[in-house]
């Protein structure tokens, strides 16, 4: 998942460290041995939400902060954790009563995080990918088995099953959510799945399109959409003809993808024409400074706008006559809803699970995956037509209204989460596959 950042906003959330959430017990053995039971079933469930890092501007930290907040608002006694991000460091804003956890001290962190640089090496490289993969898992197994917590929301495949290694008898309260696409991760990881996840509370599913392989694994699997925090009721339909694009500079975002799109199309326009045209891509992140020498190599920099990742996102959707994302692969990309939201039409890659699920014919074109010519023809034929952008706009918001709302999205996780803490109660585990989502391909 993609989306921008905001610094600063966790005034008043306090920041906990484990050792600070195990202070008041005997033996930290008891607590992983015993979780603590859940209270009255009139009594929201605690919730602890958890990932690798919130210092880090992206689509799974935006999400854990925007469901801490919505689920709090709602009474949920609500904690979000990482392995070392404090309070002051978290890149999203949260409600002054969200606690913000932390498995390791930030002295511990820093130490930790004093590696050598990245060899060239593959398996020098690998290896420490798995070191801190591996302090990553024990760090959070700690805040599991120091936490009160009803129901523990994992997310990412990564972060789920490292945890889970280090603290399997925590399952039954967990909740795992990849956020992203079945097969995108490492045959390694897909196995670790297949071994963990059986034994999980329940499995969330971005998309329809993975719901039966997640449900083979874990027969309480359902389908969740993401929704959009933002909203307009009509289309703003700027004049200039602005491309936006949003996301980390990563891979997976195929960027470098988009560029050699954008070369096309402009190949492709009048002179005149030319010189109005905008690429606007926000974001930051590990290719940034390739992704700057392939646009030079390009001749492409008088024409793309580099912008570092803001609180105020909104303005530059509304500034947008289009949205493209060229990503080689999604879970349910929050960009794409947000765009959708604001009344933006799209273009994207028909990349595995995501934007057939959001964008409809009338409200935007998906092209074939990775498809660099098809990118560019398609935004070649929204920039020369307006009428058809307003069109594609209307129709964007009034489907992002009716299927991606954020009180679906909030009411399917609040569900899933008192379902949880029930069934725990009861000493059973809830067995039905089901959805929150509508149809698959097209809903």
């Amino acid at each position: 998942m993609t989306t921008h950042s905001t610094t600063g906003s966790t005034a008043g959330a306090t920041s906990v460290t484990a050792t600070d959430l195990s202070a008041h017990v005997t033996r930290p053995d008891e607590l992983s041995a015993a979780p603590a039971a859940p209270r009255h079933k009139s009594v929201p469930p605690r919730v602890l939400l958890l990932c690798d890092s919130l210092a880090v501007s992206g689509g799974v930290e935006r999400f854990v902060c925007q469901l801490a907040n919505d689920l709090a608002r709602r009474g949920f006694e609500v904690a979000v954790g990482s392995v070392d991000t404090p309070a002051a460091a978290v890149r999203y804003p949260l409600e002054p009563f969200v606690k913000v956890l932390a498995g390791t001290s930030p002295r511990r962190a820093a130490r930790s995080k004093d590696e050598p640089e990245p060899s060239a090496n593959r398996i020098v490289q690998a290896w420490r990918l798995f070191a801190a993969q591996w302090r990553c898992g024990r760090a959070l197994a700690r805040l599991m088995r120091a936490s009160p917590a009803d129901v523990i929301v994992l997310n990412g495949l990564v972060t789920a099953c490292s945890a889970l290694l280090f603290a399997p008898g925590q399952a039954q309260r967990v909740v795992c959510c990849d956020h992203n696409h079945f097969d995108a991760r490492s045959k390694l990881w897909q196995r670790l799945r297949a071994r963990l996840y059986p034994k999980v509370a329940a499995v969330v599913s971005l998309s329809k399109a993975d719901l039966p392989r997640f449900a083979a694994l874990n027969p309480n699997s359902r389908v969740i959409y993401n929704a959009s925090s933002l909203h307009a009721d009509e289309p703003n339909l700027p004049a200039t003809p602005l491309v936006l694009a949003v996301g980390r500079h990563a891979a997976q975002k195929g960027f470098d993808l988009l560029l050699l799109a954008w070369r096309r199309v402009l190949d492709q326009l009048p002179q005149t024409q030319r010189r109005q045209v905008r690429l606007r891509i926000v974001g930051d992140g590990p290719l940034e400074a390739q992704l700057h020498e392939l646009a030079d190599t390009l001749g492409l920099n008088r024409s793309i706008e580099w912008v570092a990742p803001t609180p105020n996102i909104e303005a530059h959707y509304r500034e947008a006559a289009v949205f493209v994302l060229s990503s080689r692969y999604e879970g349910m990309p929050l960009v794409l809803l947000e765009a959708q939201a604001l009344g933006v039409p799209c273009v994207a890659f028909d990349c595995p699970t995501g934007p057939r699920e959001i964008i409809s014919g009338n409200t935007g074109i998906v092209v074939p995956a990775e498809d660099v010519n098809a990118l560019a023809q398609a935004l070649q034929a929204l920039l020369a037509r307006p009428e058809l952008r307003i069109r594609m706009g209307k129709a964007a918001i009034v489907r992002s209204q009716k299927h991606f709302s954020p009180e679906r999205h909030v009411n399917g996780w609040a569900t899933l989460i008192r379902e949880v803490a029930l069934a725990r109660r009861k000493g059973a585990m809830p067995t039905q596959v089901s959805t929150s989502a509508p149809a698959s391909r097209q809903p």
